[in-house]
């Protein structure tokens, strides 16, 4: 139940500052939720050298904060 409920990481670590887990999912410090497939497909790209995939990958990632700045 407690690990359910909205909790911050950071107590674990100062890495994990602004990370939380909430309903099941792992929330970036930017808000979007984690699940598990995906935690797992963003470390079997990094595992394979799923260079350009890597590289579009943070190409999404700028742009989507840069649009997220924008409100």
């Amino acid at each position: 139940m407690k690990m359910y409920a909205y909790r911050e990481l950071s107590p674990l670590d100062d890495d994990w500052k602004g990370w939380k887990i909430s309903k099941g999912k792992l929330i970036t410090p930017d808000g979007w939720p984690l699940t598990p497939d995906r935690i797992v497909m963003g470390n079997a790209l990094i595992e394979i050298g799923a260079t350009d995939e890597l590289r579009y990958q943070r190409e999404v990632l700028k742009t989507a904060r840069m649009l997220k700045k924008l409100k």
